[in-house]
């Protein structure tokens, strides 16, 4: 509500804002969090103030309410955040901030080349204003670069460089430089991107799904070549004869993936549930209710040559006689077959209870449903007491 209690004026605390003679009157407790629970006579006053880090929105509206009769007359106080104003930027920087009200906060963040002085303050707006203080935003400085096996930096490496500074790489004679040669220095204080490595001819390519079917065996040197195959079901992206250049493979190495079946249709009185329709993937047949699969369930896959087996046939869903039961029968003759949803009804023999179900229908799983029901003999209504605080009575169900 953004305002609090700041005085009550009641015969109970001692204050005196009453009306003189008897008083039968009062008022239940305002709508206010309160040290105690209590009602107030006829002419009790309350007052309110708004609470830390809000201010009135009307600096002339009444902050009391006072008991008249069994009723408080109402509350023009109304409170709203207090503003701590917007913040300026500061030296190569600024502030992201969630708003400028009572409880929002301001996150500096340096621009880019630069980067906070000592630890990420957030600042936020409090009573009495914004807590905190402007950072401190300081050119990116990177120390020096990392060195590489095998091979150094084209120049003599200093003890921090700028922003955006370069250095480059170059391995020794005989080696090839496998990554980028050239390194920059980036806004979090560091090269990027990762250092390049000197290798004695080529890394030996990871090509998933695929196979070598020439060229020479690893380690590779420069001038060496490989050809690749993809496995069945799989269509080779890019090149399959690549060669070991001084820059690595030419053109670089290719990849495999599965090959399409394309989306399967609906069937009739069906559909395909599918993991997928790449090389691999599965397309499970699901009937419409009240249908089911003629034959084996089949789950199709999607092969070399497209999708395996055929469309299913769904055809509807056919219930054999129902079962019978114990003491009772159908009401009407049974049938050699039924339809889904098809319903039979049970009966007990004459002075017998049924109990369960009486009506059962044909489910999409070509069996009744629920379960058939029993017939029993006499119940008996039966009470028992273990002690003398507690009784128990149920049905004891006897067949005669």
């Amino acid at each position: 509500m953004a305002f609090m209690l700041l005085n009550l004026c009641a015969p109970a605390l001692f204050l005196c804002l009453l009306k003189a003679g008897s008083i039968r009157a009062q008022c239940t407790q305002p709508d206010a969090d309160l040290p105690i629970r209590q009602s107030f006579p006829d002419g009790s006053t309350v007052t309110f103030e708004c609470v830390i880090g809000h201010r009135p929105v009307d600096l002339e509206a009444s902050r009391s309410i006072t008991c008249q009769g069994n009723q408080w007359t109402s509350l023009e106080l109304s409170c709203s955040r207090k503003s701590c104003g917007n913040l300026a930027n500061f030296f190569h920087g600024r502030y992201e901030v969630t708003g400028n009200l009572f409880g929002d906060t301001a996150k500096p963040v340096c621009d880019k080349g630069y980067m906070l002085v000592g630890k990420e303050t957030t600042r936020t707006c409090r009573d009495q204003g914004w807590d905190g203080r402007d950072p401190l935003c300081e050119p990116v400085k990177c120390s020096a670069p990392p060195a590489i096996e095998n091979g150094q930096l084209e120049e003599e490496s200093l003890e921090s460089y700028d922003y955006l500074n370069a250095v480059s790489y170059r391995c020794n004679r005989g080696l090839n430089l496998i990554g980028q040669s050239t390194l920059h220095c980036s806004e979090d204080g560091t090269f990027k991107p990762d250092p390049p490595k000197c290798v004695d001819g080529c890394p030996v390519p990871t090509i998933p799904n695929g196979k070598r079917i020439g060229g020479k065996s690893p380690p590779y040197k420069l001038g060496n070549f490989v050809e690749y195959k993809c496995e069945d079901g799989y269509t080779m992206k890019g090149e399959a004869f690549i060669v070991c250049r001084a820059n690595g493979w030419d053109p670089e190495p290719p990849t495999c993936i599965g090959k399409s079946c394309g989306n399967l249709a609906d069937f009739f009185h069906g559909r395909y549930e599918v993991t997928g329709n790449l090389f691999g993937d599965t397309a499970k047949p699901v009937c419409d209710k009240g249908y089911m699969l003629a034959g084996n369930k089949t789950t199709r896959t999607c092969r070399d040559q497209g999708w395996g087996g055929r469309d299913p046939v769904c055809e509807p869903v056919k219930c054999s006689a129902p079962p019978a039961i114990e003491n009772g029968q159908l009401e009407d003759e049974p049938l050699e077959s039924y339809d889904y949803l098809e319903a039979v009804t049970y009966r007990c023999n004459k002075g017998l209870n049924l109990i369960g179900n009486s009506t059962l229908r044909c489910s999409e799983d070509g069996t009744f449903k629920p379960d058939p029901p029993k017939c029993f003999g006499k119940l008996w209504f039966k009470c028992q007491s273990r002690d003398e605080e507690k009784i128990t009575c149920g049905l004891i169900l006897v067949n005669e």
